[in-house]
């Protein structure tokens, strides 16, 4: 009879296990006065295999017993079991894994998108410097569709549920000032452009966007040749070459889990662009082959005690004993990191009046299928 009852007590937590989307691994520990075979769920199985002997060290520096390594993979199992009264997800640390590596990948292709919004002109080549000098310079505001539904994923299963109403689609901004100079004796032009924020440095924006802290770096050139030169009512055709780095990151930081994620970027452009000026209208028209080389890495520490259990669950200590000797992982990261050839077509017109000069264009990425647009303005003559 007590083997029956012990063979459906297993076969009920089985079904348990089952339900939940959870199976268990056996794992081996050594506490201080022995090893001690545990379960450990699927989920997290492969972050803490690998790290036996950090575990090991842990149990040993906090005297931790074998009845007590039992009792916290025990409570761990059944928060498992549990776990959906929290967070929408049985398996958080793969959940949040991979919604994170793919959303590197995503931000990946979007940050060369957003680098050639910026210092768009529409004149196809603005002119030599003799006769006449020919210079521009103003503001440029870009952004580029990004989809951030892997991200929102990857949120959810760390517990941050004030992500459930946003869009699954954003928008990445850039905001740089550039400048533009005409050629000399030759029919070409130089462009370049520039942006650097700190909102940890800004007091006013470091607390409307509490917890999240942002630095971003961007740096551009590019130089046109005008193959036609054009004039009043003629056109205007130029071919062209540039190079963009960016780099940045972002920080989050609440009472659950911290997260930090920085990228970089590394573009050549090739480009041509064709352009007429009827009065003060300047429409224009043109493509881009993008060389891209693109590096993302995030990591994230998570309090889980707070996120798959809460402190009145009778296993709420188990998991948080279960953190504290590395059982459960308490930190994981991951990257993305790829060299890419984005193709681009381009438009848009732009409006020149005396010494203003407002440009309006739009792009769109056809290999990674991701609209972008951009406004400037500028002091132009």
């Amino acid at each position: 009879m007590v083997k029956k009852t012990k063979r459906f007590a297993a076969l009920a937590m089985t079904f348990a296990f089952a339900a939940s989307g959870l199976f268990a691994k056996p794992l081996t520990v050594k506490g201080v006065d022995g090893e001690v075979t545990i379960d450990i769920p699927d989920d997290v199985y492969n972050m803490v295999s690998g790290k036996v002997d950090e575990i090991n060290n842990a149990l040993l520096e906090n005297e931790v017993k074998t009845s007590q390594i039992t009792n916290a993979a025990k409570m761990v199992n059944e928060a498992y079991v549990n776990i959906k009264n929290y967070i929408p997800t049985d398996s958080p640390f793969t959940v949040a894994e991979n919604g994170l590596n793919d959303f590197c990948d995503d931000l990946a292709d979007v940050i060369p998108n957003s680098q050639t919004q910026q210092n768009v002109y529409a004149e196809a080549w603005i002119g030599k410097i003799f006769p006449g000098f020919h210079f521009g310079a103003g503001v440029n505001a870009g952004v580029s569709a990004l989809d951030v539904s892997t991200l929102k994923d990857a949120a959810l299963a760390l517990g941050v549920d004030d992500v459930k109403d946003i869009n699954d689609t954003l928008v990445f901004p850039t905001i740089t000032v550039d400048a533009r100079l005409g050629g000399i004796i030759l029919p070409f032009d130089i462009g370049v452009t520039a942006m650097s924020i700190d909102t940890s440095k800004m007091d006013s924006v470091d607390k409307a966007i509490d917890p999240v802290a942002i630095d971003f770096f961007t740096l551009g050139a590019d130089i046109r040749y005008a193959i036609f030169q054009g004039g009043f009512m003629r056109p205007k055709w130029s071919v062209g070459a540039g190079f963009y780095y960016t780099k940045g990151g972002v920080d989050v930081d609440d009472d659950t889990a911290k997260a930090s994620l920085d990228f970089k970027s590394t573009t050549f452009m090739v480009n041509t662009q064709a352009s007429i000026k009827l009065l003060c209208l300047v429409p224009f028209i043109g493509g881009r082959a993008l060389f891209s080389k693109t590096s993302v890495d995030w990591k994230v520490n998570a309090d889980w005690a707070k996120i798959i259990a809460k402190e009145g669950d009778t296993y709420y200590d188990g998991v948080a004993d279960a953190l504290k000797w590395g059982i459960l992982p308490s930190s994981f990261s991951g990257s993305s990191s790829g060299f890419s050839v984005y193709p681009q077509v381009f438009g848009g017109i732009g409006l020149d009046l005396l010494f203003l000069n407002l440009t309006v264009s739009g792009s769109y990425d056809i290999a990674s299928k991701i609209p972008s647009a951009a406004v400037s303005v500028r002091v132009a003559w």
